[in-house]
């Protein structure tokens, strides 16, 4: 006999999977992947043997949803191209949204609701299930599938969380399906009731648990990052200005000796250190202190590889900014700039511009650049293009608007035409937060 309820469980399983993988990297022909494959395996579940016994054995009917489950999960693993712990996380929480949604149903089917339409209980629950079933998953959507997404679970996950969660819901499979040989009799209702709404409360248990536990260890896990990388720019710009210190000594000792020297010989060797001279003298000066010791340092990256390099402004419209915060800020702007512009082939658009005026309450920092290749932007922040583990870089934008954030003020991005433009805007005098 064929078995229309199995088919239709594959049929919600698969869409609830998706729910959470829809952002997962995707293997080539996916479409037509998933279409045929979903067809095939829908269609072939309806042949799950179901004695007439069977529908009496709890154990049976277990092992066969955990069976149809498992082959969903394999199949899925032809159609996304991720490891195989966080393919089953994603389709364990599917699971769980399933049985949710499942659940919420049974509770509804105690009510009046459609009692009255003149159909039988089986057809009843399904129009139920078409009710139910597309907004308990566009609110699963919404909430944890964008959190997935937003956080690419599928590269950055906790194995110690994903394995509670399965344990969470499989313990919650287990007693849900025995605890219905005990629902007969005056307590029948009831303990349908008390049966619906424990399983309901483990599987979004366990959701909370994949989701907004594995985003709170993520976050803790960045401003960690955030923190050691804050610590080695301070490290490094103590390093620079001790750098910088030592070569104004030089430099004025140089200049003295030459003073003395000059018109007693035109020496190759003398005519070099003229050189060296003249280019400290046309170095970049700001008139803040810090701001010359980073900008500096990056145009000697920027003479060494071709690119050219423009700044205007008055850096003392800075000076309300913190040392470490102004050596990172624009650090970082620049490094991202010049990673940029390095990889353009056209000689003429390695430019770099940066910018810093007064815009009536705010100091805004400017920079522009040109760019090759696209550029994605998530959760309104540039996304790295270094490598495709988020956790190692992508740092330094997410540095540059938490600078922002603690001046009162915000980072804005745009890309269009191949030219990439970042605007900082920094409250005036702000009390910045610590």
């Amino acid at each position: 006999m064929y078995d229309y309820g199995s088919c239709i469980f594959v049929f919600q399983i698969f869409i609830a999977e998706f729910v959470f993988l829809y952002s997962y990297p995707k293997r080539k022909h996916f479409v037509w992947r998933v279409l045929a494959g979903m067809a095939v395996i829908i269609a072939l579940a309806g042949f799950y043997p179901m004695p007439s016994w069977a529908y009496r054995s709890q154990i049976y009917m277990f092992f066969k949803y955990i069976l149809l489950f498992v082959i969903t999960v394999a199949y899925l693993a032809f159609c996304f191209k991720v490891r195989p712990i966080a393919l089953i996380s994603a389709c364990v929480s599917g699971y769980a949204l399933q049985h949710f949604s499942y659940q919420i149903m049974k509770l509804v089917a105690l009510t009046p609701l459609l009692e009255g339409a003149g159909i039988g209980s089986s057809a009843r629950e399904h129009l139920l299930e078409l009710m139910i079933f597309p907004v308990t998953y566009l609110l699963a959507l919404l909430s944890f599938g964008r959190l997935a997404a937003k956080h690419e679970f599928y590269k950055n996950y906790d194995i110690r969380l994903i394995l509670v969660s399965i344990f969470t819901i499989f313990v919650c499979l287990v007693i849900n399906r025995f605890a219905r040989q005990s629902a007969s009799g005056d307590n029948a209702q009831a303990a349908v009731i008390a049966n619906s709404l424990y399983a309901a409360s483990c599987c979004l248990l366990s959701l909370f648990i994949s989701y907004n536990l594995h985003a709170l260890s993520i976050s803790r896990a960045q401003n960690e990052t955030l923190e050691r990388i804050g610590y080695e720019e301070r490290r490094q710009y103590e390093s620079s200005k001790k750098n910088r210190e030592q070569l104004n000594v030089k430099y004025h000792d140089l200049k003295h000796v030459l003073s003395l020297l000059d018109g007693k010989g035109n020496t190759e060797e003398l005519r070099q250190y003229r050189k060296i001279l003249e280019e400290y003298d046309s170095e970049i000066h700001t008139g803040n202190e810090t701001l010359d010791i980073i900008v500096n340092e990056k145009a000697d990256v920027c003479r060494s590889e071709g690119i050219s390099l423009t700044f205007l402004g008055d850096g003392k419209l800075l000076s309300f900014v913190s040392q470490y915060d102004i050596y990172s800020l624009f650090g970082n702007i620049l490094d991202n700039a010049i990673e940029a512009v390095q990889k353009i082939g056209d000689a003429q658009k390695k430019i770099i511009s940066v910018t810093i005026e007064s815009q009536g309450d705010y100091i805004a920092v400017n920079a522009i650049n040109y760019f090759v290749g696209g550029l994605r932007f998530s959760d309104g922040l540039p996304a790295t293009t270094k490598t495709t583990n988020v956790e190692s870089h992508g740092y330094g934008t997410r540095s540059i608007s938490l600078i922002a954030e603690k001046y009162g003020g915000e980072v804005r991005f745009s890309a269009q035409d191949d030219v990439f433009d970042l605007t900082v805007f920094l409250m005036r005098n702000h009390v910045a937060r610590a």
